[in-house]
């Protein structure tokens, strides 16, 4: 791959500016703020209830839409063996978003279980050894899964075809560990075979690529340029993945979302983020509000909501106008107890949009941007 620098992009960039093509203060519009809400018939199955900031009992959807969000995230796992990312969940889920007016995005994680920085399994059906017979198999699993949704004439304005995808996707036919031509080419075909297949069905949903390393701007430069250079085709929004347990300050967040937005002049997505609202422990949390919480954001419910507000400022303020939205890691999945005996638990239950009662926090009203 021939040598591109940062110094390159950053001259290309500003000599557009210098012949009055590009405008880095351009006006951004209205953010897309979101929340994933793939474990909400689960919540609801176990009897756990929603309910407003003055205790009054209203339909999750409803709670989103009047809190001013605009996105439901749904995960679809390929052929999950218990109910995580069933087609079943997420085709009731887009239709009750859509009647409550929020859009869609449809998360593909490409596995039969979780796909993310340290594992991306191939479906149990899909071959192991041949990229293009998988790649095959991708194409057709897309087109299938996505005519389910336009059957049912359910609007998609959101597509992530792989989930975290920083170190590829699909082990190991698909994994990206290097520079290694071979491994970008076999990522990218099959990249471009799901694209294909989003493009016919919803030729106009936007399309995103979903990286886990919304704190690392070299990684993230690294990623988009090879992914330019070997023709991973059509993505037009960037997602990141921005946790500060792993993902480190909001000056590195700022500095990957601006290599986004300004060096590549591409839309840039904060796809999955959470933050706790209390410092207590529900025993299977997977966010520790003891580590690496952000500087004048406790563990309270006050400091989430800054948190919250503050994310979606970094990101109305990108270069470009480029910033799309904020979008929150399973904000309505608090666990259920029934005297004392636990239910069911997502594990986020400290980190949340609502309390461990489905009362909702003082941070859900910061999703209006």
């Amino acid at each position: 791959m021939p040598e591109v620098t940062r110094k390159t992009l950053l001259q290309m960039s500003l000599a557009s500016l210098l012949v009055g093509q590009l405008d880095p203060a351009e006006a951004a519009t209205p953010l897309r703020n979101g929340v994933d809400i793939s474990w909400v018939p689960h919540y609801e199955a176990a009897g756990g209830r929603f309910y407003t900031t003055t205790g009054k009992l209203i339909d999750p959807f409803d709670l989103l839409k009047q809190a001013g969000a605009k996105v439901a995230r749904i995960r679809i796992f390929v052929n999950p063996s218990y109910r995580n990312g069933r087609l079943s969940d997420a085709l009731s889920l887009a239709s009750r978003a859509r009647s409550a007016g929020l859009d869609v995005c449809l998360d593909f994680h490409f596995s039969d279980d979780w796909a993310d920085p340290g594992k991306q399994s191939i479906p149990a059906a899909w071959s192991k050894t041949d990229v293009n017979l998988l790649a095959t198999q991708v194409k057709q699993y897309v087109r299938q899964t996505l005519l389910e949704f336009r059957n049912r004439n359910l609007s998609i304005a959101y597509v992530q075809l792989g989930n975290e995808i920083a170190n590829g996707m699909m082990w190991p036919l698909g994994k990206i560990d290097s520079s290694n031509s071979v491994q970008w080419r076999n990522l990218a075909k099959l990249y471009n075979s799901a694209t294909e297949s989003l493009r016919e069905i919803y030729p106009t949903a936007e399309n995103i690529i979903h990286l886990d390393c919304g704190g690392d701007a070299n990684r993230v430069r690294w990623w988009l340029m090879n992914a330019s250079y070997y023709r991973m085709r059509d993505f037009n929004i960037v997602g990141l993945s921005y946790y500060p347990q792993w993902h480190g300050t909001l000056k590195d967040l700022t500095e990957t979302l601006e290599v986004v937005a300004w060096e590549f002049e591409k839309k840039v997505l904060i796809a999955e983020t959470s933050y706790p609202y209390t410092p207590s422990s529900f025993g299977a949390d997977v966010i520790n509000p003891s580590r690496n919480l952000v500087a004048g954001f406790p563990a309270t419910p006050a400091g989430q909501a800054g948190y919250l507000k503050k994310l979606t400022s970094i990101v109305k303020g990108l270069s470009y106008g480029n910033g799309v939205g904020v979008w929150w890691w399973e904000g309505l999945s608090p666990r259920v107890t029934n005297g004392g005996q636990v239910i069911w638990d997502s594990g986020m239950t400290n980190s949340t949009l609502v309390n461990e009662s489905g009362k909702a926090l003082a941070s859900l009203a910061n999703l209006k941007s």
